[in-house]
């Protein structure tokens, strides 16, 4: 009958384990024999409740069988302590002794492709995000800097930090709040947005010590859902923008036009030489030389197909990963071909549009301004140590490095929420298994800014 049928459905899904699709390591996973014994056991305690007139269950050797209920009751890391800064001190206490094991369980093949994975997501990333500070900053902040510094803060975030799988590096959000500090400085501070900005990052460190005294990453505890898709979504509206920004410049810089107008356009231009060898060549290097090409912005557009070129390459880049991304739920090669292929979607869009664009020929495409060797973008204005006091020619005024705490406030707080954001979600991904840096991270972050 229909009862019958019911029951005996509920009978075997109670007998089931179902576990989701995924990269599933055998070892973590019990055998069903033992998950069937604790699945009795509870049963049979849920029955003494129930027999007991609903009490606490189990006499004080009733251990339930469960692996959890052994040992010492697990630390939040979201519960004030009664000692200042004791989070910080547990953070470091529950978090090093878990050092070695890191070097041992990272051993494996899976952790050198999450390693190559996050190689070239954090070097693309830093290579964007570096054009597009050395833009909005005029080179005061570069390519060089940006790979360099995340290179550096990278290693030192991942060997001290409390959750080192988060990934640092330049976001959008920073992008923005460093893009309106140059133009306060250019008006109010000029030519010494470096100097102050040092002030900003000692200021950011300072508030993080005072607010891990007080113990205020606990407040992380009021975040919801809503707010990491809230900050999530936002975060990569902003993405969107600049490349969509950037994409309509290129437009305005070399819009569609007919070969006519190309031509005159260029026609109506005086005569220039690309370089002075040029020059020498023709045998008249007794007369003066006309002005370089490049020294006049209008020899370096409109070029034709530019446009149209920029937005394959911008849009090709998106979709093959994209589709990359989808292809890895798909039912085509094996599973590890999938997977591969999903992971490294964005490194290999990137090296085929590169491809594309090397062999489109003469076409122009606007390229980023990399400084050959280890040297800064703008070696006039700036060197790898940058003094807080400004310099003997230029020296930044004293009440300048006071007025840089209010700035840092507002960088302590956009760094607060994405660092804290970033640490709920592994901490609920890796069930705080090796300890969690909710306070620890942010110190070690907002000092890490000061370079």
């Amino acid at each position: 009958e229909k009862q019958e049928l019911l029951h005996a459905i509920n009978e075997f899904l109670d007998d089931s384990v179902v576990l989701p699709p995924g990269d599933w390591d055998r070892k973590h996973i019990l055998p069903i024999n033992e998950i069937m014994e604790m699945r009795q056991r509870r049963k049979a305690r849920k029955g003494q409740n129930d027999g007991d007139g609903g009490g606490d269950g189990g006499g004080p050797g009733d251990d339930g069988g469960d692996d959890k209920d052994k040992g010492p009751p697990k630390r939040n890391p979201m519960q004030r302590t009664s000692v200042p800064f004791g989070g910080l001190i547990d953070d470091i206490k529950n978090r090093y002794p878990q050092f070695l094991s890191d070097f041992k369980d990272g051993l494996n093949s899976q952790c050198l492709a999450a390693t190559i994975f996050i190689y070239f997501a954090a070097l693309s990333g830093a290579i964007a995000f570096g054009g597009i500070m050395g833009t909005k900053t005029e080179n005061d902040i570069g390519i060089s800097e940006t790979l360099i510094m995340t290179c550096i803060c990278g290693v030192i975030f991942a060997l001290f930090s409390g959750c080192p799988l988060i990934i640092i590096g330049t976001t959008g959000p920073v992008l923005l709040y460093d893009e309106a500090l140059f133009e306060f400085c250019r008006n109010t501070l000029p030519k010494q947005f470096l100097y102050w900005r040092v002030w900003v990052g000692i200021w950011t460190f300072i508030i993080s010590l005072v607010v891990a005294g007080f113990q205020g990453s606990t407040l992380v505890r009021f975040f919801t859902k809503f707010t990491k898709d809230i900050f999530a979504g936002l975060v990569s509206l902003l993405f969107i923008y600049e490349a969509l920004r950037k994409l309509f410049k290129i437009f305005q810089a070399h819009p569609l036009m007919g070969s006519v107008d190309y031509c005159n356009h260029y026609s109506s231009l005086a005569p220039c030489i690309k370089s002075l060898d040029d020059w020498n060549s023709t045998g008249t290097s007794t007369e003066d030389p006309p002005p370089l090409c490049g020294d006049n912005p209008e020899h370096q557009g409109p070029q034709p197909n530019t446009a149209l070129l920029s937005m394959i390459l911008m849009f090709g880049t998106f979709f093959i990963a994209y589709f990359l991304r989808i292809f890895r739920n798909s039912q085509f090669l094996g599973r590890n071909a999938r997977r591969a292929l999903g992971d490294f979607g964005v490194p290999i869009a990137i090296v085929i549009m590169v491809l594309v664009d090397y062999s489109s020929g003469d076409t122009y495409t606007e390229k980023l301004s990399v400084p050959a060797g280890l040297q800064v973008t703008n070696s006039a204005v700036r060197g790898w140590l940058i003094s807080p006091l400004g310099t003997d020619t230029s020296p930044l005024a004293v009440w300048a490095m006071f007025a840089a705490i209010l700035p840092a406030i507002l960088l302590y707080l956009l760094l607060f929420m994405e660092t804290h954001i970033c640490e709920l979600i592994m901490m609920e991904k890796t069930k705080e298994e090796k300890g969690a840096g909710l306070h620890l991270d942010i110190v070690l972050l907002s000092g890490l800014n000061m370079f």
